[in-house]
């Protein structure tokens, strides 16, 4: 008996409260505008520090090229403040609404950058003030406005994700972290071009941009998104004390976000070697002069804007193993080459490497950090993280800040920067494959499918995997493309679905390990039914995963075609649960060749799983098989309507 498989009319999408509510993120005002604070904040973060180290090197101290030494003496001025306020800006973050202390904090910047810059250059051109009054000027100043600086940072921190869906949060970190790194680029390329022009020029910009980002945070129409929670809202100083408290035990209870604290503050480690290191290889072994620091560092962000746009395409997130721990092996294989080089364009090249995984990394665990803490104590967790890497920060400013500034102890510190952080990265890596449900080079094989389908085919699985965690199990769905075989086997992140395949493609010499790992069975198509029948009991008889498709071929015209009763009998012989699948996007077949080149874009949604019961008979009672393949049949076809009419296309 076979069932009538035709497609539904096309209906309308229902239109979603959740949907209202978090609309697309370049439609988010509120997201939208808050990117834009960033944006410029972060390019007034450049040229500041463009202009305090001009002023430190050329005003001050009268030098004549920028040192690696003053570089580290005012990053510790910076850095210092932060370390010591960081608990207290995550705790503002957690008790004051988060818009008021980002505007406030922008609007005390301006007025720093303007009365304290220009008292300075008024006393050094007139000759008002001693070398040692400068500098109490130079770096006091510094100093406060690092002060309002920490403020802010976990405000913004916590205030993001109060403002786009979860789904979001990937992009909306790609799409920050990418621009922010795009407008140092152009923040180093700028600050020293406004420089060349006159530090007066250069100081009025660097005020603008705060006074830019204040506008862009007033202009936010958030409806209560920053409205303090109860929990965090207790006053008084026993409530300050309180708040702290609260916010360290959710620390000592959970091992996550200390874990990624950690990895944070060892990625802002490696950013103080190459941030104080580079000057002196620059300038003293590559002979290059001191605007070529501000164009290699430029030019090296590049390789975080694409990074951050790598990630801005996975849609889905990105595996922890790939943008966390082999992202991490990399960015120490980049700092090796980087200290290593014989040249500056080796040095550069190392950077562009480490740097193009440092922002998959940091994009992946700031998302992963956002995720995991509630919003209650975000801003106190925000606060820790930030003193954690304050401390990678200034630790490794230390060495430069005292004077050991050459060459030859830039590249010793690299090296072992290097090495400690691929050590960081391949631990990282063995204890997720550790951890992982499945063997090791079947995990690797599926990762290596999962890579090609998803960038080339934007696959993604629609809703929750409903493969059972154990016993037989037939995974079956439609078949129109030579790629149904990887959609469906990517889809199980926990157990492997294993296939039967032609010996002549199992038999492929590039291909046949990764077949091998994947745990496909190869068969003889001349007359060897028996023999694949064989193959797939032995797999569900060993309690394994099968998958299968029921129509028994490709289907051209891409509709749902009668099931074959082979899947039923194997269900009703093994006893197996059958988990329907509907496969949705793949092109018109023409040819294995052409589905695998040809990009596509790729969905695959799973259906209630069905139970059937073992029985004697179930190899001879062929109604009953074709009956069992009928109702597996009718399943997928349910999953198809449903998709469809949701999709409102009809396809």
């Amino acid at each position: 008996m076979n069932q009538n498989y035709a497609k539904p009319a096309a209906v309308a999408a229902p239109e979603t409260p959740l949907l209202r509510e978090f609309p697309p993120l370049l439609g988010n005002r509120n997201f939208v505008l808050l990117w834009g604070a960033y944006a410029v904040s972060s390019l007034g973060d450049r040229i500041h520090f463009l202009v305090m180290l001009t002023l430190l090197c050329k005003v001050v101290l009268n030098m004549h090229y920028l040192g690696s030494q003053q570089s580290a003496q005012l990053n510790l001025a910076m850095f210092i403040p932060m370390l010591l306020l960081s608990p207290i800006g995550g705790l503002l973050s957690d008790r004051v609404p988060r818009r008021a202390v980002m505007v406030a904090c922008d609007l005390v910047r301006v007025a720093i950058v303007l009365i304290a810059r220009t008292v300075l250059l008024h006393g050094a051109k007139n000759g008002l003030y001693s070398t040692e009054s400068m500098l109490v000027l130079l770096f006091g100043s510094e100093v406060v406005l690092a002060f309002f600086a920490e403020i802010f940072l976990p405000a913004r921190a916590a205030l993001l994700p109060t403002l786009v869906h979860p789904n979001q949060l990937l992009r909306a970190n790609s799409f920050v972290n990418g621009t922010g790194t795009i407008v140092s680029v152009l923040g180093f390329l700028i600050g020293g071009l406004l420089i060349s022009h006159g530090l007066v020029v250069a100081m009025y910009a660097d005020a603008t941009t705060y006074l830019a980002s204040a506008t862009c945070l007033m202009l936010m129409p958030l409806h209560g998104r920053d409205r303090v929670k109860p929990a965090a809202a207790t006053g008084g100083a026993a409530g300050v004390v309180q708040d702290v408290r609260l916010g360290l035990a959710y620390l000592r209870r959970h091992v996550r976000p200390v874990q990624i604290i950690l990895l944070e503050t060892m990625f802002y480690a490696m950013g103080a070697v190459i941030l104080n290191g580079l000057t002196s290889i620059i300038t003293k072994q590559f002979h290059k002069s001191s605007h070529w620091y501000s164009y290699f560092m430029g030019f090296s962000g590049l390789g975080m804007v694409f990074g951050a746009l790598a990630v801005s395409r996975a849609k889905r997130g990105i595996p922890k193993e790939m943008g966390i721990a082999w992202a991490t092996v990399l960015i120490g294989l980049g700092l090796l080459i980087a200290a290593l080089a014989g040249s500056w364009q080796e040095l550069l090249a190392g950077l562009l490497v480490a740097s193009f995984f440092g922002a998959v990394m940091l994009i992946s665990v700031d998302t992963l950090l956002q995720r995991i803490v509630p919003d209650h104590v975000r801003g106190r967790v925000m606060g820790v993280r930030d003193l954690a890497c304050n401390v990678g920060l200034i630790a490794l400013c230390i060495p430069f800040a005292w004077g050991a500034s050459s060459p030859e102890f830039s590249h010793r510190l690299m090296v072992g920067a290097a090495l400690a952080t691929g050590a960081v990265g391949l631990f990282l890596v063995v204890l997720y494959y550790r951890v992982q449900p499945l063997p090791l080079p079947a995990a690797i094989a599926r990762r290596i499918c999962e890579i090609y389908i998803t960038f080339w085919h934007r696959w993604r699985r629609i809703g929750a995997c409903r493969v059972p965690g154990s016993g037989p199990v037939i995974v079956a769905g439609n078949h129109t493309s030579g790629l149904d075989p990887i959609a469906m086997g990517v889809s199980s992140p926990h157990r492997l679905i294993q296939f039967l395949m032609a010996r002549e493609y199992y038999e492929l010499p590039v291909l046949k390990l990764l077949f091998r790992n994947l745990g496909c069975v190869p068969v003889d198509r001349s007359g060897a039914d028996a023999g694949a029948v064989r193959a797939s009991l032995r797999i569900l008889k060993d309690g394994g995963v099968l998958g299968i498709f029921p129509e028994g071929a490709i289907s051209l015209d891409g509709s749902l075609q009668p099931g074959k009763p082979g899947v039923g009998a194997m269900a009703l012989i093994t006893g197996a649960t059958v988990v329907p699948v509907y496969i949705r996007g793949t092109h018109r077949h023409v040819s294995v060749g052409r589905d695998f080149l040809r990009r596509a874009r790729l969905e695959i949604h799973y259906g209630a799983p069905i139970r059937f019961t073992a029985s004697r008979d179930g190899s001879r009672d062929k109604a009953r098989q074709q009956e069992a393949t009928d109702q597996i049949m009718a399943a997928i076809a349910a999953i198809r309507d449903r998709v469809e009419a949701a999709q409102g296309t009809g396809a």
